[in-house]
């Protein structure tokens, strides 16, 4: 196709080694695959099920085993803040990308197979050594999505990139659900593997070295057969030369100086990718916050013990597959990303504030009593616990969708040659205020007492970023014809 075709059409010509393929080519399927090989990490190891055990059988102190996790969370936080827009910037004109990458994969693996040696009691790896650990594991985590999401317009054809990019959230989930599913399979039955009962430590601890046998394994289609996608005649040493010290004569300080100017003439020249990143980090905060603190609103509103807060991550992960294909495959090609991305952020305020309803005697606010047993089940038996399912269920699949679309929306907003540069500042606005959901979900359960109130934060943030998402960003080209 010509270039004043491709124009016509509304869609962005490939960069030059991009992959040509759809979904199931090659290049995209092994893509997506990066994401079922990495995502079991962070919901075994960063979410789930390594942090209990490391605050009471390692640290043998709740409180002081989850501030030291989310210590080692937060100092992750500010590092990659810093420093995933240079990252992502010097991709823009960096050498081979595959070899830097597997830095990063490995330096992940590492950092989970060590947490074997984390012995009940403190026997093994200091809690010193262990917290460190955590975090540089979340650094390379973040880097190695930086790096992925940078390359996804080398995954395939430009009108398969929003399926590929839905299908890679999908495995995502999928993995989760695979690894979820046996840490519940091992709780109840430990003799299955030969496990000695009561040594729970071992199914806890294990999950690192497990976890990164996974990794290393399922990260080979991806190094095989993804485009490395590299500009001609690009050089690392010479990127970072150029980003950090700007330049030959530069040095650290003359950088400080630029900065600000750096960031205003991004909105000069690009002011519709800005205000996009803008308003993402005021939603995305509202979806990072319903997912890293839903467990403990659920645990605490509805009185779930672990194999319920199990079972109920398997269950919104497995509603998250679904999400992924959803986003990717029907609301981004329906309505085209930035419209998808307002339905898709009033739908998860709705199906949020139906959860939010749920206490164990009543739905929708006391409207519907709910504290009688529908079925004969084990778990779950209880109507107030299937309609919470179900409105979990619901925000799984948007709150997914989300994640896809809004990844879609930026490879169509961000400027032609600078997609890895934009995908940096996309993780910057994800990491800048990520404290914001959580500061407003304290004050207002601390001035409250409910914690029901206490999570009324995360819709109004949805809302919010529905509203300017809908006033301050305009269509990228070609969406009006995505109908």
């Amino acid at each position: 196709m010509s270039a004043p075709a491709a124009a016509e059409d509304g869609k962005r010509a490939p960069p030059p080694d991009a992959a040509t393929g759809g979904m199931w080519a090659p290049a995209g399927f092994s893509w997506s695959l990066f994401e079922f090989a990495r995502n079991p990490y962070y919901f075994l190891v960063v979410i789930y099920v390594f942090p209990p055990y490391f605050a009471s059988a390692v640290v043998g102190d709740a409180v002081r085993g989850q501030a030291l996790i989310a210590g080692s969370i937060e100092l992750a936080g500010y590092i990659c803040a810093i420093t995933a827009p240079l990252l992502g910037a010097m991709m823009d004109r960096s050498g081979k990308r595959k070899p830097v990458l597997a830095v990063f994969i490995g330096l992940l693996a590492l950092c989970s197979a060590t947490l074997w040696f984390a012995e009940p009691g403190g026997a093994g790896l200091p809690i010193a050594l262990i917290v460190p650990l955590l975090s540089l594991g979340y650094v390379a985590y973040t880097y190695s999505e930086v790096m992925h999401n940078a390359m996804l317009p080398l995954a395939g054809r430009p009108s398969s990139l929003s399926a590929i990019s839905g299908f890679g959230l999908s495995l995502g989930q999928a993995g989760a659900v695979v690894g979820l599913l046996a840490i519940v399979v091992l709780s109840v039955a430990p003799g299955l593997v030969g496990l000695p009962e009561g040594r729970m430590d071992l199914i806890a601890r294990g999950i690192g070295p497990v976890t990164a046998v996974w990794l290393v394994v399922l990260m080979v289609p991806f190094f095989l057969y993804m485009p490395d996608g590299a500009p001609a005649g690009g050089s690392w040493r010479r990127a970072g030369r150029d980003i950090l010290l700007g330049g030959a004569s530069g040095n650290v300080f003359s950088r400080a100086g630029v900065f600000i100017r750096y960031i205003r003439d991004l909105f000069k020249q690009h002011p519709q990718a800005m205000r996009f990143l803008i308003v993402r980090m005021i939603y995305a905060d509202g979806v990072t916050t319903l997912l890293s603190l839903g467990g403990v609103y659920t645990a605490g509103v509805l009185a779930w013990g672990q194999t319920e807060l199990a079972l109920y991550g398997i269950w919104g992960s497995f509603f998250g597959i679904i999400g992924g294909f959803f986003g990717g495959s029907f609301m981004d090609k329906v309505f085209g990303p930035r419209r998808a991305i307002i339905v898709e952020l009033v739908l998860l305020s709705l199906g949020v504030l139906t959860a939010i309803s749920v206490s164990q005697e009543s739905i929708l606010f006391g409207l519907i009593r709910a504290d009688y047993a529908v079925n004969g089940l084990p778990f779950f038996s209880q109507l107030y616990e299937v309609a919470y399912l179900g409105a979990i269920a619901f925000v799984a699949v948007f709150a997914t969708a989300i994640i896809s679309s809004s990844r879609y929306m930026l490879v169509r907003v961000a400027p032609a040659g600078r997609v890895s540069e934009f995908f940096g500042l996309y993780m910057m606005a994800a990491t800048a205020t990520v404290w914001l959901g959580p500061l407003l979900v304290r004050l207002a359960t601390t001035a409250s007492g409910d914690q029901r109130i206490g999570f009324a934060p995360v819709p109004a943030l949805l809302i919010t970023g529905a509203v300017l998402m809908l006033l301050l960003v305009r269509s990228p080209p070609g969406e009006r014809n995505a109908r």
